[in-house]
């Protein structure tokens, strides 16, 4: 298995897309762009998946590929426009041109060592209370859905293996896992009192207290960072 990621690894250089195609049977795509400006934002997922999928077109063997778009593209924000379109493209590319693709629209994605103050609330929750800091909670009535890492993880594993009768899947992955920010922030606060995960009464508490100790037992204040 190969990860590649930025710098080496840039989806706008057609170029590299058509050297890193070569030889690979499954492509797990992953990169987008959800921070900038609108066009940077747009550019960074429809352009770079249309770039990869181009190659992959051109290669005499056809990869497949796995992409991960969110649920935000259910809603009308640039970024959510941008994974819709990035969709409809993919759809249309595996169709036209016999590609297998999956598309998996993923709810808020959750787990150790997230990058805080970026694109993961329980991310800035976990590093604020792990840190005795004020949690700052917006919008604290919305609900919200949330995912474990290492559960995303095993679908997309799963699916790297599934065998499809069709060349474009896909599927909504949700969870149970609902609650509102500010429901959210209370229970991260009460996780300092908390010595065990086993007085956690369900499985998704129990993975945000885990999320919490990995700032809590990171003394030097240094973040592994997973974007």
């Amino acid at each position: 298995m190969y990860g590649c990621d930025l710098p080496e690894c840039n989806l706008l250089r057609t170029n590299f897309c058509k050297n890193f195609v070569v030889g690979k049977d499954v492509i797990i795509h992953t990169a987008a762009v959800n921070r900038g400006a609108d066009d940077e934002i747009i550019v960074g997922s429809i352009v770079a998946t249309y770039n990869l999928v181009s190659a992959m077109k051109e290669g005499r063997k056809k990869a497949r590929l796995i992409f991960l778009s969110s649920t935000q593209a259910e809603t009308e924000t640039i970024y959510g426009l941008s994974k819709r379109l990035t969709e409809i493209m993919l759809q249309g590319f595996a169709k036209e041109y016999k590609i297998p693709i999956t598309v998996f629209r993923v709810a808020n994605v959750f787990g150790e060592g997230c990058r805080p103050f970026y694109n993961s609330v329980v991310a800035t929750f976990c590093y604020q209370a792990a840190k005795n800091r004020k949690l700052t909670v917006t919008d604290g009535k919305r609900k919200m859905n949330f995912i474990y890492v290492k559960d995303l993880a095993k679908i997309v594993f799963n699916e790297v293996f599934a065998r499809r009768k069709r060349y474009f899947y896909f599927k909504r992955i949700a969870t149970d896992n609902v609650i509102t920010v500010e429901n959210l922030a209370s229970l991260i606060k009460s996780f300092d009192k908390i010595k065990s995960s086993q007085e956690l009464k369900n499985r998704f508490y129990k993975n945000l207290y885990h999320a919490y100790l990995s700032y809590k037992n990171n003394q030097n204040g240094r973040q592994k960072i997973r974007s």
